[in-house]
C-alpha cells in the first residue's frame, strides 16, 4: 500500500512539473476564431489576416478590439508586433486621451465560466486584465493604472509610441510575473485575448501589425 501511494505522488508531481502546452492563436485566413468589438458612435478599427499568423489593423480617427476567449492555463506569452503609422505620444492614463497604437488584452477570470463577449467578459467584477501597449509615451516596463477599468486593469508599456517604425519588434513576457507585480497577487486563469487600436481622440491613423502570437 505505501509502494503504490508513494508511487502515485511521484506521478503527481511529474504531471503538475509538465510544462503547458503552446498554443498558437491563429488568425487566418478569415479570423474565425475572433470577434470584431465596436464600440457606439465611433468609427470601427479594422483587422484582416495577410497571413495565418499575422494580423493587420488600420484605424482612421477609430477604434476597435479583435476578441477571443481561450480556455488556457498559459504562463507566458510571445509574439511580434510593428507599427508603420501611429498617433503621437499620449498620457495612457487620460481617459478621453489614451489613443496608442496596440494594446494587447490578457483577460483573467477568478470565476472562469461560460465564454461571454468582450464588453460583458470586462464589465465583471471577477475579471481583471493585463494590457501589454505599443504607444503612450511611458518607458518601458512601467505599469499604468487603467483609466476605463480602474483597479481591474493595468497597462505595461513595451515600446512607446516613439519606437522604430517599419520593424518587427519581439516580445516575450512572463505573464504570472507581470501579473503579480502589477496586481500584487497570483494570476487567475487566463480566460482570453483581445487585439485593440484606437486613434478617435487624437483623429489620427493606425496602421499596425501582429505576428505569431503563442501562449504557454
Amino acid at each position: 500500500m505505501r509502494r503504490t501511494f508513494t508511487a502515485s505522488l511521484v506521478i503527481a508531481a511529474s504531471l503538475a512539473a509538465q510544462p503547458v502546452a503552446a498554443e498558437a492563436l491563429r488568425f487566418g485566413p478569415s479570423l474565425p476564431d475572433w470577434t470584431a468589438v465596436q464600440f457606439p458612435g465611433i468609427a470601427p478599427a479594422h483587422f484582416s489576416a495577410a497571413d495565418d499568423a499575422t494580423l493587420n489593423i488600420a484605424t482612421d480617427s477609430a477604434a476597435g478590439v479583435l476578441w477571443r476567449a481561450l480556455s488556457a492555463k498559459a504562463k507566458t506569452a510571445r509574439w511580434r508586433w510593428r507599427v508603420d503609422e501611429g498617433v503621437a505620444p499620449t498620457d495612457l492614463t487620460q481617459r478621453g486621451a489614451d489613443d496608442r497604437a496596440i494594446g494587447i488584452y490578457f483577460v483573467f477570470s477568478d470565476r472562469p465560466g461560460p465564454a461571454t463577449g468582450l464588453l460583458a467578459t470586462l464589465a465583471s467584477s471577477d475579471v481583471t486584465a493585463l494590457v501589454y501597449v505599443f504607444g503612450g509615451d511611458r518607458p518601458r516596463g512601467a505599469v499604468i493604472a487603467s483609466p476605463h477599468m480602474g483597479a481591474r486593469g493595468k497597462f505595461i508599456a513595451l515600446r512607446p509610441a516613439t519606437a522604430p517604425k517599419h520593424v518587427w519588434h519581439d516580445e516575450n513576457v512572463d505573464l504570472a510575473a507581470d501579473y503579480a507585480r502589477a496586481f500584487g497577487r497570483a494570476m487567475p486563469t487566463l480566460i482570453g485575448v483581445a487585439i485593440f487600436s484606437d486613434s478617435d481622440d487624437t483623429r489620427a491613423r493606425n496602421r499596425a501589425s501582429v505576428q505569431a502570437m503563442v501562449v504557454e
